[in-house]
This record gives structure tokens, C-alpha cells and sequence, in this order.
């Protein structure tokens, strides 16, 4: 009887986390309502990344600035990546005043690209990721499970 209460428990908790009102939690910050939602959005791109930038700089450019960075792919989602490739992408922004560093940051990053020359990203093609991420990273690896290296 126990242990069928206790799987009965964690079958609960499983359901849980796949729940569309759990999805839309966790998934909110990134503008996706649900898993479906956002696995759409993420198969109309080739490659699906998590890199840890170890190189930073800004370019100012008068109206808007230019973020530079490089940084090692750390996790492959999707795609032709491998771990530990190096990775440069650049993205545009609004003048910013003191731009802080991103040195040893992860960035979750979707792009049809596979270069060594610097990769422009648009609006919404990069994530900085922090703890409160985790359970969104969590709905991407059960959409995107880990390869065999």
C-alpha cells in the first residue's frame, strides 16, 4: 500500500511539472505560454545552445551599441555544435550609459548559423540565463532530451 501511495505521489508531482499552469509560469519570462509554443518556435531554428561568454565588449555606436561577445558552447540543445566550440555573436541595443560585463554569464542562444566569424543576433535570439531560469532550462531539456557525445 505505501508504495503505491508513494508512486501515486510522485506521478502527481511529474503531472505537475508538465501542466499547462506550470508551463505558463515558468515559461512567461521567455514569452511562451507553453511547451508546444515554444518547441515551435525553437524547430524554426538549426542550432538551440547554452554558452558561457568569457569575452566581452561594447561599441558604441552613437544611437545604439553594440554588444560583442564570445564564449564556449557549454550545452547543445539542437544542431550542428559540439560542446566547447567557441562561439562569437553580436547584438544590438539602445545607447546604454554603463553597459555592464557579461564575462561568465550563460546565454541561451537559437540561430540558423554554424561560423567562426561573429554571429548578429536579433531581439529574442539570446536569453541570459540565471537561477530563476532553471525550470524553463528544465521544459528545453524534456523538449530536446541530451545526446550521446
Amino acid at each position: 500500500m505505501i508504495r503505491v501511495l508513494v508512486i501515486s505521489g510522485l506521478l502527481a508531482l511529474c503531472a505537475g511539472c508538465c501542466s499547462s499552469g506550470y508551463n505558463a509560469r515558468v515559461l512567461n519570462p521567455w514569452c511562451n505560454a507553453d511547451a508546444k509554443v515554444l518547441k515551435s518556435w525553437l524547430d524554426t531554428y538549426t542550432n538551440v545552445l547554452m554558452v558561457c561568454v568569457y569575452e566581452d565588449h561594447w561599441e558604441d555606436r552613437g544611437a545604439y551599441s553594440l554588444h560583442h561577445c564570445k564564449g564556449t558552447v557549454v550545452r547543445v540543445y539542437k544542431g550542428d555544435w559540439r560542446m566547447s566550440d567557441r562561439i562569437a555573436f553580436g547584438q544590438r541595443h539602445r545607447a546604454l550609459a554603463n553597459p555592464a560585463s557579461s564575462m561568465g554569464d550563460l546565454a541561451f542562444v537559437v540561430t540558423n548559423e554554424h561560423t567562426n566569424t561573429e554571429i548578429g543576433l536579433d531581439t529574442g535570439e539570446i536569453t541570459w540565463c540565471d537561477a530563476e531560469d532553471a525550470p524553463a532550462l528544465d521544459c528545453i531539456d524534456r523538449i530536446y532530451p541530451r545526446r550521446s557525445p
